[in-house]
């Protein structure tokens, strides 16, 4: 589940060639993988029209291919060339020739092309090829007038690769663009599947094997690493049956300002349904009763409160004093945007407290004081949402948006920490520059406060054994998936961040179980 850009693809095909399998031997690879994930898709082939438009690069070469195949198995095929081939596309264009004689039509120009628009318009289906991943800058000439015959015939369409038109290396949309049905991603991920908004415009995408040799994924230099449950299962810490509540870490959550208090109890419950063995609460006193009432699992400490309810300067020394004897300290949940805010902050910044998790208001009131940070390779955790980033990084939120793994992995490196920049989908960087993928979740995690449950389970799984890259990661894969289970028998408009805390056991459950299998 590797994320590669466009140089590393063409450079996987380049070491292949060097070893000895030739663009030919790739592209029939791809062809006939991509043409079986198609037949799954589609389920009857025979008698189904299916048209390919196929560019005079290797996503031509893949279509044509695919086609061929899909003929062999009784679909009825065209296809439409837009250019002269050579290479290995040459050769696919003359087997496609030589299994369906007269179904190849090759045209140079948009009025050639629009003479076939009605034809197109009847057929089942519509194959994409004409672009792939060394596009560079918007479409032009006979490939632009292409993509938008595609546009106009409101056909299904799967696309070899990536919808042509679309960069390979991020998520913005260059006009114009084909939308397709189905993305057929072939060896291996693109960032453009990943990052809105151009994954919208992707469909449904499906891996498709290429007979790469084995041995060059390992010199491969991934973008990013799409997340398994397996190895989720891999980054959860190990539960010691003969362990007690000190084995499993004692974390502290820190905020809960007035008007805000249910944001700090979602965040302690959910560390605890992560598994920690003891978990504190430092709340203002004006919540006190709230906070204790509704999370009788925790031990809550009232601490003094500003005018505004929220913590005030002076609750720093009980902050502190209670941190020294967590393993994880989490602050920011419903913590107020007041002085005592910036105060708290800076002292647990300036602090030898050795794992800090900064979350929400926390993130808000750093942002104020960003050279606080950073603290050291293994000991911050930062949890922000696009706008909470753009703050802290410089950015505009659509510009780390469409170019999330590259912003996730320099702030990583940069403040020597990891960074949760949530999603969807979520990425997550480590200071060495690795960044992780979870591709779990729905529109149910929309909702105020299901990022404080998240933050919650991160500290709840630091706290019990796990490195803070592998406890954020985990965390956000096990929180997405406990969005799709709460969806069961609901809507994901209806369900609610208490709904994803009663969902968090089975999802833990079915991960260490390995019953999932995205």
């Amino acid at each position: 589940m590797y994320v590669l850009t466009a140089d590393a693809i063409q450079a996987l095909d380049e070491r292949a060639e060097a070893l000895g399998v030739s663009r030919e031997l790739l592209m029939e690879s791809a062809a006939r993988e991509g043409a079986e994930h198609l037949r799954g898709w589609l389920g009857e082939i025979r008698g189904t029209r299916i048209a390919a438009l196929c560019g005079t690069g290797g996503n031509g070469g893949d279509a044509l291919g695919a086609l061929r195949w899909l003929s062999l198995w009784g679909a009825d095929t065209f296809a439409i060339l837009l250019g002269e081939t050579s290479g290995a596309v040459h050769a696919q264009e003359k087997a496609y020739r030589a299994t369906c004689p007269e179904r190849l039509v090759r045209v140079t120009g948009a009025h050639e092309l629009s003479l076939f628009e009605g034809e197109l318009a009847e057929v089942d289906l519509i194959l994409d090829g004409i672009l792939g991943v060394g596009v560079r800058g918007p479409a032009r000439g006979i490939s632009k007038d292409a993509i938008e015959l595609i546009r106009r015939t409101r056909v299904p369409v799967v696309s070899v690769d990536l919808p042509s038109g679309l960069a390979a290396d991020t998520g913005v949309i260059q006009d114009p663009a084909v939308r397709a049905d189905l993305t057929l991603a072939m060896g291996a991920l693109k960032p453009c599947h990943v990052l809105p908004p151009a994954a919208d415009l992707c469909g449904q995408v499906e891996l498709v094997p290429v007979a790469y040799p084995p041995a060059l994924w390992g010199e491969a230099t991934p973008s990013a690493e799409v997340i398994t449950a397996a190895r989720c299962a891999r980054l959860l810490p190990e539960r010691p049956g003969r362990g007690h509540k000190g084995t499993f870490g004692r974390v502290l959550v820190v905020g809960g300002a007035v008007g805000m208090a249910g944001a700090i109890v979602l965040a302690a419950e959910g560390a605890m349904r992560a598994g920690a063995g003891l978990v504190h609460v430092v709340c203002p006193g004006s919540v006190y009763q709230i906070v204790a009432g509704a999370i009788p699992d925790a031990l809550v400490h009232p601490a003094p409160a500003d005018p505004d309810g929220g913590l005030a300067p002076q609750s720093v020394a009980e902050v502190i004093r209670r941190a020294q004897e967590a393993d994880v300290v989490l602050v920011g949940p419903g913590l107020g945007r007041g002085e005592g805010a910036v105060t708290l902050i800076r002292a647990l910044c300036s602090s030898d407290i050795e794992r800090l998790l900064i979350d929400a208001d926390g993130l808000y009131a750093l942002a104020q004081e960003p050279t606080l940070l950073p603290r050291g390779a293994g000991k911050l955790v930062l949890t922000p949402h696009l706008g909470e980033f753009a703050r802290l990084a410089g950015a505009g939120a659509d510009e780390a948006a469409s170019d999330k793994l590259a912003w996730a992995r320099e702030a990583s490196r940069r403040l020597e920490g990891v960074v949760v920049l949530k999603g969807p989908p979520t990425a997550i960087g480590s200071p060495e520059g690795e960044v992780y993928l979870t591709n779990t979740g729905n529109t149910a995690l929309a909702h105020g406060g299901s990022g404080d449950i998240l933050a919650g389970v991160i500290a709840g799984l630091w706290a019990g054994g796990a490195s803070a890259f592998a406890a954020s990661t985990a965390a956000a894969y096990v929180h997405g998936l406990a969005a799709e289970l709460a969806v069961a028998g609901s809507c994901e408009r209806a369900v609610t961040p208490t709904d994803l805390l009663r969902t968090l056991g089975a999802s833990f459950d079915r991960i260490e179980r390995r019953e999932v299998s995205s």
